[in-house]
C-alpha cells in the first residue's frame, strides 16, 4: 500500500516507483513532480528529433504527459518511468514527423500568390519600377552587375563573390556598393 506524501520536498526525493506509485493512488502531486522532473530533459529530446523546431517539441512533450497520465491510471504494470515517457515522446515525434506539413511561409511565394486582379495603377506602377531596374542594371559595369546580383538575388556572400570574381572579399563588398550607388543614382535621374 502507498502512502500519500504531504511534504513537497518528500515529493522530489521519491523514486520514479513510488511516483507511479502515487499517481496511481490518485495523487496529483506525484504527477506534477514527474512532469517537473522530466519535462525539461524530454522537450529537448524532442526538439532534437524534430530538427530544432521548439514550439512542435513542447507540443509533443505536453501531448506525451497526458497519454502518460491517462496509462497509469488506467494500466497497473510495472514500467521503467523514464524508458517508458521516452518512448511516448519518440513516437509522438514520429507522428509529427510523418504528417504532411499543414503550414508554409508565405514571404518566398509572395510573387507567386499576389492578387493578379489587383488594382490596374499598382500593376502599371510594379511593371515600371521593375523597367527601371531592369534598365538600371543594364547601365552597370559587368561586374558590378554580377556582384549585385549575385548577393541581392543569389544571397551569395561576399567570400562566395570575390572567388568567383576574383577579388577580395572588401573588393565584392566595394562592387556590391559601387552598384547600389550606381542603381540610385539612375533612379533619382528618372
Amino acid at each position: 500500500m502507498t502512502t500519500i506524501l504531504l511534504h513537497p520536498t518528500a515529493y522530489r526525493a521519491a523514486t520514479d516507483e513510488q511516483l507511479v506509485d502515487l499517481v496511481r493512488a490518485g495523487d496529483d502531486r506525484a504527477f506534477a513532480t514527474i512532469h517537473d522532473r522530466y519535462q525539461p530533459r524530454l522537450v529537448a529530446f524532442a526538439r532534437q528529433m524534430l530538427g530544432g523546431a521548439h514550439h512542435d517539441a513542447e507540443e509533443v512533450v505536453q501531448d506525451a504527459f497526458v497519454r502518460a497520465l491517462h496509462a497509469l491510471r488506467a494500466d497497473e504494470r510495472e514500467m521503467a518511468l523514464k524508458a517508458w515517457l521516452y518512448t511516448i515522446v519518440r513516437n509522438r515525434a514520429l507522428d509529427v514527423l510523418r504528417r504532411p506539413v499543414r503550414t508554409t511561409d508565405l514571404a518566398p511565394h509572395a510573387a507567386v500568390l499576389r492578387d493578379r486582379a489587383g488594382d490596374p495603377h499598382e500593376r502599371a506602377a510594379r511593371a515600371e519600377e521593375l523597367g527601371a531596374l531592369v534598365a538600371g542594371l543594364k547601365r552597370l559595369p559587368e561586374r558590378q552587375r554580377t556582384a549585385l546580383v549575385l548577393h541581392e538575388m543569389g544571397g551569395r556572400s561576399h567570400e562566395a563573390i570575390a572567388r568567383e570574381l576574383r577579388v577580395s572579399a572588401g573588393g565584392s563588398k566595394a562592387l556590391v556598393s559601387r552598384a547600389r550607388a550606381g542603381l540610385a543614382h539612375a533612379r533619382a535621374a528618372a
